[in-house]
């Protein structure tokens, strides 16, 4: 089993009291470099990985600090995973592959990587498209981002700038991950649902906000969520069938 811990948005200082551990720590956004070295020594994870989200800018003072395919030079111990499929497994040391992708940034005007249009997104498709051809992944278990996939009828009523991307959600329904993490939309500010269990063509996959935390515990051999735990505790998922 493989704990797993995606943040964004909000930062917890109590999140050690809820959860003690995890395996891999996933950042999905608008969190300081600051809050990570915490969640680091508290949760003390085995491997970390993260995306930007269209906050993160101004932890920058030189372009060149800006990594996106590697371990960053801002947020240390982590890696960052812009646009770049890795395998968790040796990190792990378990038997079964588990892929796991990401990518950055708000649907908005502004400098890539931490606002995107939806062209990007497409390239974002093509390079997965050219990866799977390639044979380099099978299926992807996890896709982490910061804005949502705007899949039609979930993300309809919010504004623009957070109903998510459209090119994304052609993302998802093509490549239908177990699990899509997203941040960006605060539950705080809503009252709408925003935690997900899809059904589409005979699988099923759940999109989850992370604002401030979720915690989720996967089995890797049946590539499936064992548990889902958020904030206050175990939380209420609406179903969608698409």
């Amino acid at each position: 089993m493989i704990e797993i811990v995606a943040v964004s948005d909000e930062e917890k200082g109590s999140i050690h009291k809820i959860i003690k551990k995890c395996d891999i720590l996933l950042g999905c956004g608008d969190l300081s470099p600051g809050y990570f070295d915490f969640l680091l020594n508290t949760l003390t994870p085995k491997i970390s990985l993260m995306i930007y989200g269209n906050h993160d800018k101004k932890y920058f003072k030189k372009f060149e600090d800006i990594n996106l395919n590697d371990f960053s030079n801002i947020y240390t111990g982590i890696k960052v995973i812009h646009n770049e499929i890795i395998n968790i497994k040796s990190a792990l040391n378990i038997s079964e592959d588990v892929y796991i992708t990401g990518f950055s940034g708000a649907l908005s005007y502004g400098k890539k990587p931490f606002h995107f249009k939806e062209k990007d997104a497409r390239a974002f498709c093509h390079k997965l498209n050219r990866s799977k051809f390639l044979n380099r992944f099978k299926k992807l278990d996890v896709i982490i981002s910061h804005s949502p996939p705007g899949i039609s009828n979930i993300f309809d009523d919010m504004d623009d700038y957070h109903k998510g991307s459209k090119q994304l959600a052609k993302i998802y329904l093509k490549y239908f991950p177990k699990i899509w993490f997203y941040g960006h939309i605060h539950p705080r500010y809503t009252s709408k649902p925003l935690n997900f269990k899809i059904y589409y063509k005979g699988r099923i996959s759940y999109l989850l906000n992370t604002v401030p935390f979720k915690y989720v515990l996967y089995d890797e051999n049946l590539h499936d969520i064992v548990k889902i735990k958020g904030e206050n505790g175990r939380i209420k998922l609406k179903e969608i069938y698409l």
